[in-house]
């Protein structure tokens, strides 16, 4: 499942190579919670061991809804491409570690060394309750009820920016001005200029951009909101 969280977090945290802006300063990409612009290896290495970060990722994802963000595709490949290159599809993965749990021990060794990592890890308890809960939703089609106490707004509202193409102006406005509060400015930057589902709005973008806090002396913050437009 960890795994699973993960994948979800490299759609939502889509951290390229750093990248230098068209100026000669750059633009600030704060550092969040759950995402370190420096170190595009801290929200895996280091927040979602976390057995609270794992629920608080999840309630968000259900809250969102994880059909949004993986397709049935996603699911039935074979190889599952979730979990990088494994000979099954992902739902019968999915279905194998539920099983596996309660004699990880016993169990082949993928399995095994899994359950072992979350254990070490003191998650194991957690991402199994949180399996189950990814099997009802994503493979038995029904929609799981959330805990919005647990919820993050910034990672839903990054999802929402991420992966729900703006219906007109207006919204698009609202996303741009929505990273630059939080201080995702390079974000906004390549929402701006370099986001394919922006380039067609007739917003006075030169306007826009002097909101965007700009650092001379902090070199090539790797965004969450990536330049697509290529």
């Amino acid at each position: 499942m960890r795994h699973l969280i993960n994948i979800g977090l490299l759609i939502l945290i889509s951290c390229g190579a750093p990248t230098k802006s068209v100026d000669s300063s750059f633009y600030v990409e704060k550092r969040l919670g759950f995402y370190d612009p420096s170190d595009k290896n801290f929200v895996l290495s280091k927040w979602i061991r976390k057995p609270e970060n794992i629920w608080t990722l999840h309630e968000t994802f259900k809250k969102y809804g994880y059909t949004k963000i993986f397709s049935d595709y996603d699911l039935t490949s074979n190889p599952c491409m979730i979990w990088s290159y494994i000979n099954k599809p992902c739902s019968t993965l999915i279905d194998s570690l539920i099983l596996t749990f309660p004699q990880a021990e016993k169990s082949p060794i993928y399995y095994r060394e899994f359950w072992g990592r979350r254990k070490t890890e003191q998650n194991d308890t957690t991402v199994y309750v949180i399996l189950k809960e990814i099997k009802d939703e994503l493979i038995n089609k029904n929609r799981v009820k959330f805990n919005d106490r647990l919820t993050n707004d910034t990672i839903y509202n990054l999802l929402r920016i991420k992966f729900k193409q703006p219906d007109n102006e207006a919204e698009a406005t609202d996303n741009f001005n929505y990273l630059a509060k939080v201080g995702l400015n390079l974000s906004a930057y390549n929402l701006l200029y370099e986001t394919a589902w922006y380039e067609n709005f007739k917003w006075d973008k030169e306007k826009l951009k002097q909101k965007l806090k700009t650092d001379a002396t902090y070199c090539c913050p790797s965004p969450i909101i990536v330049d697509n437009s290529k």
